[in-house]
């Protein structure tokens, strides 16, 4: 199946936040029975977040790992205009949820599913998603 991961899957495990256990648990599951895409814009932002609260090269290094086992949606200019016309009030969110349509994702898996209720993709949580054994 394939899976858009939101940011905060992605957070949770970079910084060791409530959560983690069942996002480590999404990932261990892509590339093998499961594909992982990530929006481009995650990247940067994940970097950014790493970096202050560790260092640049441990930055570096997780964005490095995670292209090893996720591959980011190939989105263009079509894509953001798209993300701006879905009724989310979250502009970031519509992002991702552009992101998902651009990879054709079955689930953006998020910790907000609430934000991405008028989202073209449906969103799960880890938890949900793993209890559902997809």
């Amino acid at each position: 199946m394939r899976l858009l991961l939101d940011i905060n899957i992605l957070l949770d495990v970079a910084l060791g936040r409530p959560g983690r256990e069942a996002s480590s648990a999404i990932i261990r599951q892509c590339g093998d029975a499961h594909e992982a895409w990530l929006a481009w814009h995650s990247l940067a932002t994940l970097a950014y977040l790493v970096e202050r609260q560790d260092s640049s090269a441990t930055a570096h290094a997780f964005v490095a790992d995670l292209l090893t086992w996720a591959r980011v949606a190939e989105t263009t200019h079509a894509h953001a205009l798209q993300a701006l016309k879905l009724p989310m009030r979250d502009f970031e969110d519509a992002l991702q949820s552009a992101a998902a349509i651009a990879c054709q994702a079955s689930w953006i898996v998020t910790r907000n599913g609430k934000d991405f209720t008028a989202s073209p993709v449906p969103a799960i949580s880890p938890e949900a998603f793993l209890a559902q054994q997809y």
